[in-house]
């Protein structure tokens, strides 16, 4: 394999052959594992830099071909025996051993100070010292102890990184790292027994090993997938409870915004073209695919406004809920939640029980819902979305650690996970999607707004010119209806969507809001600002309203069969309080702002194809449990019963019988592989012929002995062909282990001397 040779090319100095090898592998086996633990966030960026920056450092520094024992313990300095260095040598690698220890402990003590004492997450504290034990480790690598430690502290990085990192780019690291540890390991242990039995053997070792570097490559390679196929089995057959690994952390956190307890105008728009995915949606009804769903999924709502800022007032109406058929019940409009009617559903070859929402009078549509299995990424935020108007919840655990999840109800009925475990999570809704049609919202008129919403007419400290346009735009209007037409129309003819924020100079100087620099200066901005103008507008003339956050849309995903949002899909709307209707949805914003996500990745096919492979990698990988083995044994006929284990034999053969068939190809094939790709050269098969015709002679060459171990055997048995033998090895064994192949005539005479092994006379 000659990219072995050219990876071992790349670093090592004046090294050469396996011990620049060596080192090239125990640096990529540390830089694949430092690669995994960053993605998985489980470093600091400043410790990863640095130990780039030093462990380059240590890469080109001339290193010593050997080091004194003074440099690797603290014990005495030696002045005298075979082997010793000068004296001050001695002391200057005593001392410099020194350092690196003070350093260590000296690391070591900091790393439990900042995690102990300045908050710090202490398995970032821990990676970080790790990350600098491996520099320490790269800097002294004179001898394999050295190299078995960065070994491990490889693999301890990771573990570390398997338990944390559930995302698809861990498995394409650890399919590079197997090999490369594996092939590190062999080559080590190669020069550790040449380093035991003296300068001679680790001499021969190494020229030894550096022509058969193409055997090595594949002896790893088929060690590597030995380990991964066993890995695999105990994956598959092992006993697992609750998530495959430990629950992710944040993955998004600064990101993802607009859903904290009080928003500041102009975050949507810097998340605009984020195509990243943080949900998947499966509707649990049988409608056709779209290309796009038009859902409006709610997240958090708010009430007051003031100065740029979207908050929470003590005012706003405080929700409620109640658990009923497995589910969480949402009362609507602040009140307790009403009577279900339970109704039977099948899906996915499981069958249950879901719920379908009272009536209400003058709403025909109340009863159209939806029901959706949602996998939500955790994106800094505790709160549940859901479609139109959420009904009900109910979580989904795929193990007991998010078995601790519970569900509460703050103001404007917005559904949180109290005391959430980190990672992603899994629930259902049933939201009302149907609305009131225009008829049904105009019966309503425009009746004075009761004590407990007043809230929600409650006005900003804004100028009278606002007032007086919030006057002007209604002006005629005799319902609330009318009042909220006229307000849409006016933002969506008159002004125009922008991701640019635009911010006039009375607004960057304060003398004007946020929202009046929009109106009145620069008539363009993006769904905060439109959601925004129109909840304040409404309020001026008494419509009771409120700003409401989360995400417009979803993206259908053929390939993985579900529904994709996006950070892109981020976008904020207005809720209309209509008495016996309840709270009704709002849009302002243009169409075109509406679905920025739509083409927020510059490769659409490619990113379904991405999410599609993490979605199955999630589900059949990470998410794998004990229940999913359960059915897995019960396909191909392992039941588990009251009294035991049921095998069904007939179902169970063909699995049997196709695992042991696989087998058998893996074995031939490699076989053929084998003798396709066994070495054909001369000077082997003069020696494989002598040794044929010997053994015919009763002079054969025991499985254990070389070429000259067997003539040296012969020599004391008396054997006449024993000097010619002799000659024979010392020119095979020069031509077999030559750094270069052999010339016609260096193996006509090697001929000639087998010729005279079988010419010798017999006694």
């Amino acid at each position: 394999m000659k990219w072995l040779e050219r990876l071992a090319a790349l670093f090592g100095g004046k090294r050469h052959g396996l011990l620049r090898l060596r080192d090239t592998l125990s640096l990529l086996q540390a830089a694949i594992a430092v690669t995994a633990i960053t993605l998985a966030n489980s470093a600091s960026l400043w410790a990863v830099a640095l130990t780039v920056l030093l462990a380059a450092l240590a890469m080109i520094r001339p290193l010593p071909e050997a080091s004194s024992p003074v440099s690797q313990t603290l014990g005495p300095e030696r002045s005298e025996g075979v082997g010793a260095q000068p004296r001050g040598v001695e002391t200057t690698k005593n001392f410099s051993q020194v350092l690196w220890t003070a350093g260590i402990v000296l690391a070591l003590g900091l790393s439990a100070i900042r995690a102990l004492v300045f908050g710090g997450e202490l398995l970032i504290c821990g990676v970080d010292f790790l990350l600098l034990m491996i520099v320490q480790r790269l800097f002294n690598r004179q001898r394999c102890r050295e190299h078995m430690q960065l070994l491990m502290l490889g693999a301890v990085l990771m573990i570390i990184a398997a338990v944390i990192d559930a995302e698809l780019h861990y498995p394409v690291l650890l399919t590079l790292y197997l090999p490369a540890a594996t092939l590190a390991l062999i080559v080590n242990h190669l020069l550790s027994e040449g380093e035991r039995l003296g300068k001679r053997v680790e001499f021969e070792v190494d020229r030894y090993g550096t022509r058969e570097l193409s055997r090595l490559g594949r002896a790893s390679i088929q060690v590597a997938l030995i380990a991964a196929a066993g890995g695999l089995l105990t994956f598959m057959a092992f006993p697992r409870f609750g998530v495959g690994v430990f629950l992710r952390g944040n993955l998004y956190g600064d990101d993802t915004v607009g859903f904290s307890d009080t928003v500041q105008l102009g975050g949507f728009g810097t998340i605009k073209s984020d195509a990243t995915v943080i949900m998947h949606l499966v509707p649990l009804d049988s409608d056709p695919p779209e290309t796009r769903l038009t859902w409006h999924l709610r997240g958090s709502a708010f009430d007051s406004y003031q100065d740029g800022r979207w908050g929470r007032s003590h005012d706003a109406r405080p929700g409620q809920l109640s658990r009923k058929l497995g589910y969480y019940l949402v009362g609507e409009n602040g009140e307790p939640p009403g009577e279900v009617i339970a109704a039977p559903y099948r899906f996915g070859g499981s069958s249950g029980t879901t719920i379908e929402p009272r009536q209400i009078p003058g709403f025909a549509g109340a009863n159209q819902t939806v029901r959706v299995l949602v996998t939500m990424e955790d994106i800094g935020t505790d709160l549940l979305f859901a479609a139109g108007r959420p009904l009900a919840f109910s979580l989904t655990p795929r193990g007991p650690i998010e078995a601790r999840n519970r569900l509460g109800i703050d103001v404007d009925d917005q559904v949180r996970v109290l005391d959430r475990q980190p990672g992603p999570l899994q629930y259902e809704f049933v939201g009302r999607i149907g609305r009131p049609d225009r008829s049904e919202l105009r019966a309503i008129g425009d009746p004075e707004v009761s004590e407990l919403y007043r809230a929600y007419v409650e006005r900003a400290q804004l100028r009278d010119e606002f007032h007086d346009l919030a006057v002007e735009i209604t002006a005629g209007a005799d319902t609330r209806l009318a009042k909220v037409e006229r307000v849409q129309a006016y933002l969506l003819n008159n002004y125009s969507y922008s991701l640019d924020q635009p911010l006039s100079e009375r607004v960057r100087e304060g003398e004007l809001d946020p929202v009046e620099g929009f109106l009145f200066e620069t008539k363009a901005g993006h769904c905060e600002y439109f959601a925004s103008a129109m909840a304040l507008l409404l309020r001026e003339v008494d419509v009771p309203t409120r700003n409401v956050n989360g995400f417009y849309g979803a993206h259908y995903n053929n390939l993985g069969d579900f529904y994709a949002v996006r950070q892109a899909d981020a976008h904020s709307w207005v809720e209309v309080y209509f008495d016996e209707l309840g709270w009704v949805t709002f849009d302002p914003t243009p169409p075109a702002g509406r679905t920025a996500g739509d083409d927020a990745s510059w490769f659409p096919r490619l990113a379904n194809v991405a999410d599609a492979l993490r979605d199955a990698y999630l589900e059949y990988v990470i998410d794998y449990d004990l229940r999913d083995q359960l059915e897995a044994l019960e396909q191909i006929g392992v039941e588990r019963r009251d009294r035991g284990v049921s095998i069904d034999w007939r179902q169970l053969a063909p699995w049997l019988g196709g695992v042991g068939g696989l087998g058998f190809l893996v074995v031939m094939t490699r076989r053929w592989w084998r003798r396709r790709r066994e070495p054909d050269l001369p000077e082997v098969r003069l020696y494989e012929q002598l040794l044929a015709t010997m053994q015919r002679r009763e002079r054969g060459r025991r499985d254990h002995e070389s070429a000259r171990a067997w003539a040296a055997r012969l020599s004391d048995e008396g054997a006449p062909e024993a000097a010619a033998l002799r000659e024979f090895a010392a020119r095979y064994e020069n031509l077999r282990f030559a750094a270069e192949r052999p010339s016609p005539a260096m193996l006509l005479e090697l001929r000639e001397a087998a010729r005279a092994v079988l010419d010798t006379p017999r006694s």
